[in-house]
């Protein structure tokens, strides 16, 4: 367990060193996969814009070529809106004086869209266009330019934004030539182009207007203020001044209650800012998954280390535990357990073939000693029997004797008396009688001397028999 815990903080700590970096670079990737998006915005954005800049360029050409024909230049302005359904309105809009049939009063020749037709206006946002941004400001720096949308700036009721360039003629600005478009076209081309239905892109003019934006209703001048007043944390409107600003970055803003990454660049050479704004979770979904993601790889991981672990120690400790066993039920008096030799020549294996070749010894020395116990039970039966037979043997020798003994007593007990009779009497006695009680005697003897015999006999033979048994 020491070895698992310590091989489980190094693989930790490892692999928490990895994932930092891991994380790090897939941080990176997805904000490279957020800025990617961008790049294809712009990109797409930029084609939509320049293709009417290469509209206007091409018929201002014509329009400052034929300057003195204003009715040419009428006709050819419904033509250029006949063929270009994209194209909302166009007007040529002349410095006072450039036609002196026209005096200083305001000449315009202005015709656009309304309700499915071509019709041509005096006006220009019912205001004259002498102090209106389309014109006066192409006309004053001599460059083309694109203008800020604004509330009145409206055509066929859709907002408009317009590609103004200066008039030329005899090398003096004699007017602003501007093709509108509409923005509400714009918006709605460019986010059909979005990769995903969550993932918009917006384009933001420096006074914080909107060309291009999902919502309808933000494309309107100052709609980036509006948005911030909802939002009063200091976070918002300083990511909204930076977009003014003309930086670059990305930042993470709670809108509509859903984190949502915002990345934000300079569009191309204008002052105008465009941004990506999308869902974090879809934006950044492989880096937010990558956390839990390292916690189930971590944890499996260090499972597999602990299994791993387990199961070699317990195969290494498997014939361990065979001989932890095997010696418990020889301390029982079990010297006959089987136990399996190993080939392992660790330590274990030694302990194992040794602890073998010592439950061999025991069980050689017990089986000796059983067998010697044999060989003594069976020879103390063999002394028992031996005893009963000298038993039985001593009870018939000693009723044997009691029965000469016995047999004896008569014999001697009338020697005895013979013998004391003639004692007394044989001063009265005759010869005769003496005689015949001395062959009574003899007589006696004699049986006495055949039953010494027998009893000196019977003492020799069981002498034998001892002596033989030891």
């Amino acid at each position: 367990m020491w070895v698992v815990l310590f091989v489980s903080i190094l693989f930790a700590a490892t692999f928490s060193l990895m994932a930092y970096y891991a994380r790090q670079a897939v941080y990176d990737e997805s904000l490279g996969k957020a800025e990617d998006m961008l790049n294809q915005f712009e990109i797409d954005t930029g084609r939509m814009l320049h293709e009417k800049e290469v509209v206007t360029r091409q018929t201002h050409w014509w329009i400052e070529q034929n300057l003195n024909d204003t009715v040419e230049i009428g006709k050819y302005i419904q033509q250029i809106l006949a063929n270009e359904p994209e194209v909302i309105g166009i007007a040529a809009a002349f410095v006072h004086g450039t036609y002196p049939d026209r005096g200083d009063n305001d000449y315009m020749i202005y015709y656009h869209r309304w309700k499915g037709k071509v019709v041509r206006s005096e006006q220009f946002a019912h205001a004259s266009y002498l102090n209106q941004q389309w014109y006066e400001e192409p006309l004053r720096h001599d460059k083309s330019m694109w203008t800020e949308p604004r509330e009145d700036y409206r055509t066929d009721d859709e907002p408009i934004i317009t590609y103004a360039i200066p008039l030329h003629k005899d090398g003096k600005v004699v007017g602003t030539y501007g093709v509108d478009i509409s923005i509400y076209w714009l918006s709605q081309t460019i986010q059909a182009m979005a990769p995903s239905p969550n993932i918009y892109g917006e384009l933001v003019t420096n006074s914080g207007a909107f060309v291009i934006h999902p919502d309808t209703a933000m494309l309107r001048p100052r709609a980036v203020f509006k948005i911030m007043e909802q939002y009063p944390e200091e976070k918002y409107s300083y990511t909204a001044y930076k977009m003014l600003a003309g930086q670059s970055g990305h930042e993470v803003l709670d809108l509509d209650g859903s984190p949502e990454l915002l990345v934000y660049r300079p569009f191309e050479d204008t002052k105008w800012t465009i941004n990506v704004i999308g869902p974090e979770a879809e934006l950044m979904g492989s880096y937010h998954s990558m956390v839990p993601l390292m916690l189930v790889v971590v944890l499996l991981s260090l499972i597999a280390i602990v299994a791993f672990c387990t199961i070699f120690i317990h195969r290494e400790l498997h014939p361990l535990r065979t001989l932890e066993k095997s010696a418990k039920l020889v301390k029982k008096g079990h010297y006959d357990v089987p136990i399996k030799a190993t080939n392992l020549q660790d330590e274990v294996g030694v302990l194992t073939n040794s602890f073998i070749a010592m439950q061999k010894s025991i069980k050689q020395h017990v089986d000796d000693i059983d067998a010697n116990n044999l060989k003594l039970i069976e020879q103390n039966w063999q002394l028992t029997e031996v005893q009963k037979h000298k038993d039985e043997a001593d009870k018939v020798k000693t009723a044997f004797l009691q029965n000469m003994t016995d047999q004896m007593s008569a014999p001697v007990s009338e020697i005895a008396r013979l013998v004391e009779e003639i004692r007394q009497h044989h001063l009265e006695m005759s010869h005769e009688q003496i005689v015949q009680l001395a062959n009574q005697v003899d007589e006696n003897t004699f049986i006495v001397t055949q039953l010494s015999d027998k009893l000196l006999e019977l003492s020799a033979k069981t002498q034998q028999e001892e002596e033989g048994q030891l």
